[in-house]
């Protein structure tokens, strides 16, 4: 059974079952929720839906930055990458000097540094942003160039993976999308994996099944990448789920996990608990990880969405010509921080990427709901990239993890 109702966290005057309430700087929104038990976990339907900014532009692939605590999305009716202190503090992030690069999905790699795919005609590459400097990653796959990179992920290995549905550069498109193919280009429009220290070198096509590739996320552990197929034809609305191998290849040709009810799945992202949020054409729909719908978030038509805010517990959605941002019960994937141990020499050693804005690691001496854990205060070493903690072995069980601050 499905109900419909207002969002509200003021006092409001119950009218036929619906809950009206007038809430200043927020934005209208309701919510339909097909699975009350699932849905009561991840929403709480008294809090309010912020309207952050207005921007009358094509908006896209917002990325929380820990180390700030702010939003970068890209503004890609002015060529633009933007910056939001919330609530609302909005000014320019970068601007490229070249007219027609245009950012559009924006995430972060293992160390922090934002990584963003350039879908303009003097773009069409995936680069890496550090301090303003824009420096390309990839431009090519086997010598033959992308029609517009849109979307991209990284795994916990540190690969990067991310689609190309062909949208705005104003090329021709391959079949099944187009019946051109432009010469030094790819034969179709495909989902690729890469890894940054290899560049070019290492990139491979991993999905040619899905007829545009748009959205692209990770399950939190890592063992299937959902990719949202928009399809030959307007309004599909598919998303697919592939089953990922341990040497980072696709199993099968992707089956449809989900079909959004309004419009096409552009951005999705995936929560702690393997939960799928999908941008769509009436809000946010969100899905279990057996495919069910648990429930959506009625705003209007989004492009996309990332988790943020204090313990990634905050949905920023972007849709023209608003950025919104709405808080959850549930922290987003990208909270999850995985450690690795090895042997350093007699000792063992506790690693994980630097610098994990945000996160304590703590150490316990058993696990289950009794455990007491305390944070480490001994002094890390960074190395290659990595926080490392040498702890010297002993008879003892000794067990780590990483919160959230």
């Amino acid at each position: 059974m499905r109900t419909i109702f207002h969002a509200t966290c003021f006092r409001g005057l119950v009218l036929g079952g619906l809950l009206h309430v007038a809430v200043p700087n927020a934005a209208a929104v309701k919510f339909s929720i097909s699975d009350a038990t699932e849905f009561t976990n991840l929403i709480n339907t008294n809090a309010v839906c912020t309207t952050n900014v207005t921007i009358n532009s094509k908006i896209e692939g917002p990325v929380w930055i820990p180390n700030g605590r702010y939003l970068v999305f890209s503004d890609m009716g002015n060529n633009k990458l933007k910056k939001l202190v919330p609530p609302s503090t909005l000014t320019d992030y970068l601007a490229p000097p070249l007219a027609q690069t245009i950012f559009n999905g924006n995430f972060l790699d293992l160390q922090e540094r934002q990584v963003s795919c350039e879908c303009g005609s003097n773009g069409l590459k995936v680069v890496m942003i550090t301090n303003g400097v824009v420096t390309p990653l990839v431009t090519n796959c086997n010598g033959l160039k992308f029609y517009s990179p849109n979307d991209l992920t990284v795994k916990s290995d540190g690969s990067l993976w991310f689609s190309d549905p062909g949208y705005d550069s104003g090329l021709p498109l391959p079949p099944p999308s187009g019946s051109y193919t432009p010469t030094g280009f790819q034969p179709g429009l495909y989902v690729y994996r890469c890894y940054e220290t290899n560049g070019n070198a290492t990139v491979a096509i991993v999905a040619k099944t899905v007829s545009k590739p748009n959205g692209i996320c990770f399950s939190p552990d890592e063992t299937k990448l959902y990719v949202a197929d928009n399809g030959i034809y307007a309004n599909s609305g598919i998303v697919r789920v592939f089953g990922v191998t341990s040497n980072n290849t696709l199993t099968g040709a992707g089956s449809v996990f989900c079909t959004v009810s309004t419009g096409i799945a552009d951005g999705i992202r995936c929560d702690v608990h393997g939960n799928l949020w999908a941008a769509s054409g009436d809000g946010v729909e969100i899905y279990a990880p057996d495919g069910h719908l648990i429930g959506k978030i009625l705003l209007n038509t989004l492009s996309n969405l990332c988790f943020g805010g204090p313990e990634y517990r905050t949905i920023y959605m972007t849709g023209q010509p608003y950025v919104y941002s709405f808080p959850v019960l549930v922290a987003g994937a990208v909270s999850i921080k995985k450690l690795n141990v090895g042997a350093a020499g007699t000792n063992l050693c506790v690693s994980w990427p630097s610098p994990s804005t945000g996160f304590a690691l703590q150490i316990s001496d058993s696990l289950g709901g009794g455990a007491v854990w305390t944070n480490v205060t001994d002094t890390l070493e960074v190395t290659n990239g990595l926080n490392q903690l040498s702890v010297f072995p002993t008879n003892t069980a000794s067990f780590f993890r990483l919160l959230l601050n």
